[in-house]
């Protein structure tokens, strides 16, 4: 069985796994003997959905994993639980729509329907 491991997803606008509470979560997880993967995701400007659910397969998100999701990083955590088995989420200042925001609309995460069903029912649980 592999390893509990939790991946940070940071939000987009040039946001870095160095901002916010991330640097804090990190150290705090770390002494509980987490696994945890804080990667600055590609274009981290836009948050583009084509190229952040390949990394988060390429950091190996799995059953035995916990994705903590700030913003658009939330957002790409819930299209990843859509078609992809995970421990759990954490979500931090989610939202569902592109706001009317630009960047938001070219991230190419709200062309289509949300999968909410099948979001829950990949996860043992979300917060």
């Amino acid at each position: 069985m592999n390893s509990l491991k939790v991946i940070f997803l940071h939000g987009n606008g040039g946001e870095s796994v160095n901002d916010n509470w991330f640097p804090y979560l990190q150290k705090e997880l770390t002494k509980l003997n987490l696994n945890v993967i804080a990667k600055n995701f590609p274009d981290a400007d836009l948050a583009r959905e084509k190229y952040w659910l390949p990394f988060l397969i390429e950091l190996e998100a799995d059953e035995n994993t916990i994705l903590i999701g700030h913003s658009s990083g939330a957002i790409a955590a819930m299209r990843f639980a859509e078609s992809n088995k995970l421990l759990g989420s954490i979500l931090i200042g989610t939202y569902y729509t592109d706001l009317g925001d630009e960047k938001e609309k070219l991230s190419g995460y709200f062309n289509r329907h949300w999968d909410w069903k099948a979001i829950k029912s990949n996860q043992k649980w979300i917060v």
